[in-house]
């Protein structure tokens, strides 16, 4: 079956989305994207994970040293743009990420 994949950049759009599951960002300010608007932050993206029943992927600003964070505050996992050009930091926030599963 198909998915469908919303993004939301506030509660209100998280839960009111229809989706299977939900790209919430910006967590923090990011270089990628001029026009993402005003940062989340990880007690908004944990209130809407606690709020919502579909995997939410964070977004924005997101790397090696904060990836862990986002799990932590519930996201099913992350989109890390800046490390899609670097294999070494894939690999780094893979790393982190799975240390964040485990722990």
């Amino acid at each position: 079956g198909l998915l469908l994949g919303r993004s939301a950049s506030t509660f209100d759009e998280a839960v009111a989305a229809d989706a299977d599951y939900l790209g919430v960002g910006p967590i923090w300010p990011t270089p990628s994207k001029d026009d993402a608007g005003d940062p989340v932050g990880l007690d908004e993206l944990a209130r809407i994970c606690r709020a919502v029943s579909v995997p939410v992927i964070a977004i924005g600003g997101v790397d090696v040293t904060n990836a862990p964070a986002c799990i932590a505050a519930g996201a099913a996992g992350v989109a890390v743009i800046r490390a899609a050009t670097d294999p070494r930091l894939a690999r780094a926030v893979d790393d982190a990420l799975r240390a964040a599963h485990r722990t």
